[in-house]
This record gives structure tokens, sequence and C-alpha cells, in this order.
């Protein structure tokens, strides 16, 4: 019979509830609370990674809505006229938001309007060195070189401007920046200079748009860019054929190029109260005195022609008798004398007396001319000896003169 013993019998053989555990097993409890425990300092990092991201956003979301606070604050007060207001917002805005590039322009837009320019200036060629193309920094500059009266700056910055970039409706912006330039350059005399942007200034008017095509004109007749001008206003007209601008300025530039023809007829159809108008009216009695007088208008009968050299001749007869009038000589002269150039004059008159009738002048033609260069020459002498003409008459006279050089005899 064999004996057992239960402390030998097969570890196969024994009740699953008493077999020793695996080393492998003796060891499991404690790595699952060292897991737990890095799971747990995880979770813990992961939440406290997350509560700093939070309170981070919520802090630089604060001081965002500081800085907007304080740049809505200084908005406000530009739009108000409260630059010093403004500055002061302005700056307390980059306190939180050091490096906004709309805070810095801001700011020097306000310090320019204070007369601050040399800090305006410094924020102004800092934004610039980052963004050479912005139109908006580089008109600032130009004002602030116009303020400055400094002149290649002004006009550097503004062409800058002009042929940079803008957020909005670059077309319009530029355009008007080269209406500024234009302006700036007329007052100060510039005519030459401001050609070649007065012309492209007119050339880049949309269509039907009155208002720049009014401006234009302006800046024409300012430079005395006659053709030009009356371009301009004539395409107002064609929209408007009552406008009082568009017809005051194409009657100034018909007067001036010497269609006086067309500038009565303009300047005719203004409303009375702008007819009225001392510097209108007088322009207006002068073309209607030059009508009766340029006989040298191509494309007239040679009757018309005569009637009105025979008018340029009796005006200019009129300006030498009161000319000599004032001088208070006599128009034969002194005997052996040397005459001086009116009582020259006067002998012409007298020699060509009959000739340059209505009835001498519409047979022999030819001697218009002649008749029309005395009457100039008769002008200018008189203008020399006794001052500028004071007459509309005078003036129209010595104004078809200056039309027709070639004729005066100088």
């Amino acid at each position: 019979m064999v004996d057992f013993d239960q402390d030998k019998v097969a570890p196969e053989k024994q009740p699953a509830s008493e077999r020793p555990l695996p080393e492998k097993a003796k060891r499991m409890p404690g790595m699952y609370i060292r897991e737990r425990v890095l799971i747990a300092c995880a979770v813990l990092l992961i939440a406290l990674f997350g509560f700093t991201a939070f309170i981070a956003r919520q802090y630089h979301h604060r001081i965002h809505q500081y800085a907007d606070q304080w740049f809505a604050r200084g908005e406000a007060a530009m739009n108000e006229g409260q630059t010093s207001a403004a500055i002061n917002d302005y700056r307390n805005a980059l306190v939180y938001k050091p490096e906004d590039p709309t805070f810095q322009f801001h700011l020097a837009q306000a310090l320019a309007r204070a007369g601050q320019e040399v800090q305006a200036r410094t924020y102004l060629t800092n934004l610039l060195s980052e963004d050479p193309s912005s139109g908006p920094i580089n008109l600032t500059l130009a004002r602030i070189a116009v303020s400055e009266k400094n002149n290649l700056d002004a006009v550097r910055y503004y062409h800058s401007a002009i042929y940079g970039v803008w957020e909005t409706d670059p077309l319009q912006q530029r355009w008007e920046v080269r209406s500024e330039l234009c302006e700036y350059l007329l007052n100060h005399g510039n005519v030459q200079e401001a050609e070649p942007d007065l012309i492209a200034l007119a050339q880049e008017v949309p269509m039907r748009d009155v208002g720049r095509e009014k401006t234009a004109g302006n800046l024409l007749l300012r430079a005395g860019l006659w053709s030009r001008a009356l371009s301009e206003f004539r395409a107002v007209l064609d929209t408007d054929r009552r406008d009082p601008d568009a017809l005051a300025g194409a009657g100034r530039a018909s007067f001036q190029l010497g269609d006086y023809v067309e500038a009565v007829n303009y300047l005719n159809r203004l409303p009375r109260d702008k007819r009225d108008n001392p510097d209108q009216a007088q322009m207006l009695q002068i073309a209607q005195q030059a009508q009766t007088m340029n006989a040298l208008r191509p494309g007239l009968r040679i009757s018309e022609q005569a009637r009105r050299a025979e008018n340029a001749l009796s005006v200019a007869k009129m300006r030498i008798a009161a000319c000599d009038k004032q001088r208070r000589e006599t128009l034969t002269g002194a005997a052996g004398a040397a005459p001086d150039e009116l009582q020259k004059l006067y002998a012409v008159m007298q020699q060509n007396n009959k000739a340059w009738t209505f009835p001498g002048l519409s047979t022999h033609p030819d001697q218009i001319p002649s008749a029309m260069s005395f009457a100039f020459q008769a002008e200018s002498a008189a203008t020399k000896l006794c001052g500028p003409p004071r007459s509309e008459a005078d003036k129209a006279l010595s104004l078809i003169a200056s039309k027709h050089p070639g004729q005066a005899g100088e």
C-alpha cells in the first residue's frame, strides 16, 4: 500500500486555490499600483497644462481687450478733434500690444497732426522699413515733408503713395493722392513739375464721374493747360449741360484759347447770379469785345474781317489819343525832335487813314493783317508809356494781340 505525502503531491494534482503563485504573478499588484500612479500623474499634468493654457489664453484675451479698448478711445478722440487725448490713448494701447503696426501708425498720424513730426517720422520710418510699399504710410510721410517744406521728400513720398498698396479701393485712393500732389505743386508754383501728374490725373478720371472731372478741370486751368481743361468741362456738360461750374470752367478755357465765340456761349449760359460775379462779368464783356475785333479768326468772310479790323483800329486810335492826353504831349511831336514810339504810330495811322476803313479793307483785304498789326502795336506802346489798359475794349485788343504774337510786329 502506497503512502501518500500531501506535501509532495505534484503541483498539477493540487487544487488550483492551493497552488503557489508564480514569481511574475507575485509582482503584478505592485505594478498595477505604480501604473495607476503614473497615469494619475499624467492626467494631473495634462490638467495642469490645460489649466495653465486656459489661464494664459484668458490673460492674453484680457490684454488684447485692454489694448483694443484704448485704441477705440483713441479713434473716438481723433474723430472729435482731441488730438492730445488720442495720443495718450494710442500710447496706452501700445503698452498692451507694443508691436501692433496699426496702433503705431495711428499714433504716428496723431503725432503728425499735433505738430510732433520728429516722433511721428520715427514710427513711420520703422513701419516703412517693414512695409515699404504701404500707400498710407508713404502718404503720411509726404504730408510731414510738406509741413517741413521739404519739397524733394514730399514729391518722392507722394509718388510712392500713388504707386503703393492700398487695402481698400486702391484706384480711388491713388487718384486722391495724385490730386493732392498736383494741388501741392501748383500751390508752390511748380507748374512744369505738376504737368505730368495733371495729365495722368485727367486720364484716370472714371467715366461719368462729374466730381472728379471738375476737380481735374480746375487743376488744369490753374496750370494753364487750357485745351485739356476744356475737354474735362465738356465731359461734365455732356452729363449736365447746365452745370454752372463746368460752364464757368469751359468759358474761361475757351477765353484763354482765344475762342471768344465759345467763351461768350458758355458764359452766357451761366445762371444770372454766377454771370454777375465780377470776374465772370468782366471776362464775358472782354470776350464780347474781342468777338467784334478779332479779324484774324480763320473762316471769316472778307466783309466780317474788314468790319472787325475797323473796330480794332478805332479802339487803337482812342488808346493812342488817351495816352497822349495823359502824357500831355502832342502826337505830331515838337519841331526837330525825334518822334517817340507813340508819335511814329500816329504818323502811320495818318498815312493809312483812308485805306484802313471798312470800304478800303473790304476792297483790299490784303491790308487787314497790316491794320491789325498796327492796332496791336498801338496797344503795346500805350501800355509801356501809360500803364495797362483799363477799358474792356483795350483789354480785349491786348488779349487778341497775345494770341497772335506774329502779327504784333515785335
